[in-house]
This record gives C-alpha cells, structure tokens and sequence, in this order.
C-alpha cells in the first residue's frame, strides 16, 4: 500500500512532530500543506487572521503537492485545532481533492479543546469518496511555555503508529 503522509502546522510544529513519527515509522513519502499566500511571522497577527479565516470558513490557495494523489491508496493527513476546526489549510485540501478508492486517516493535535476536527475531516473525506478510518487526537499542553509538550501517552502514539502498518 502506498502511503501518503499529509500536514499543516504552524507554530509549536506538534503536527510536524507526528506526521514525521507516522512517516518514520511507515514510509511513503510525507508532504507539508503550504498556503500560497504565508501566514503572518507575528504571532498575534497570524492568530487574528487564523481565527477570522476559520470563521469564515475560508479555503486558503495551496501551494502545488509536488506528487500526484491518485498515486496513493492511504492518505494520512494531520492538522492542528483551530478555534474547534481543523485549520484552513487542510480544509482547502480535503475540499478540493477527489479521495475515491482511497483510505484516509485523519489525526488532530489540539491544547485541550478538540471541538469537532475529526468528525468534521470524516465527513469531508467521505464526500469526496475516501474510506475513513482509525481518525486519532493528540493532546499538547495548554500552558504557553509548553506548548510543545504533549500530554497523550507516548505509548498511546506509538500504539496508533503500530496500528496502521
């Protein structure tokens, strides 16, 4: 089975860090999601505009993969929690790509407020014809000077990991 391993991350990189652990672990090739037009270097400033984008439900232009998708049969596909949702970024992927014949498995990282991420990239990648299966959250901390610190049990990563070879 070809893999395809698929992120968005932006500041503490915790989906970074999960999408390179399931990429070491099953191979394939791994791809991180970049918007044409780059989120703001100021924090405060990349929030604001993170929060109204989500808001509104705005699908931001993609940089080119660099692959082809239908050269895959699991796409693996990892964003961080933006206001309850999954980041704009990965809307736009899931929204604007044919998932037919594939399974996707779609995993969150969040501090703390999951919302409803994986239920919604579930539906979204059941409209646009992907099998979806084994969808998991990984909790980081929620203190800002630990936000690289996650809070699920190694175990628990590595026994997800395990359980997709």
């Amino acid at each position: 089975m070809k893999t395809l391993t698929v992120y968005f991350s932006f500041t503490a990189g915790n989906t970074k860090r999960i999408a390179e652990k399931v990429h070491a672990a099953l191979g394939g090739d791994l791809i991180r999601l970049e918007t044409v037009k780059p989120y703001p270097k100021n924090y405060a400033q990349a929030v604001s505009q993170g929060e109204d984008e989500v808001k509104r439900g705005y699908k931001p232009e993609l940089k080119p993969l660099g692959v082809v998708l239908s050269n895959y049969d699991r796409i693996i596909i990892g964003t961080p929690t933006w206001w309850y949702r999954m980041s704009p970024a990965v809307l736009s992927f899931l929204s604007n790509n044919d998932f037919t014949g594939k399974t996707l498995i779609p995993f969150m990282t969040n501090a703390g407020w999951p919302g409803s991420v994986l239920k919604d990239m579930t539906a979204l990648a059941e409209k646009h014809g992907a099998k979806v299966e084994n969808g998991h959250e990984f909790r980081f901390s929620s203190d800002e000077k630990q936000y690289d610190r996650m809070e699920t049990p190694e175990k628990e990563l590595t026994e997800w990991i395990d359980s997709l070879k």
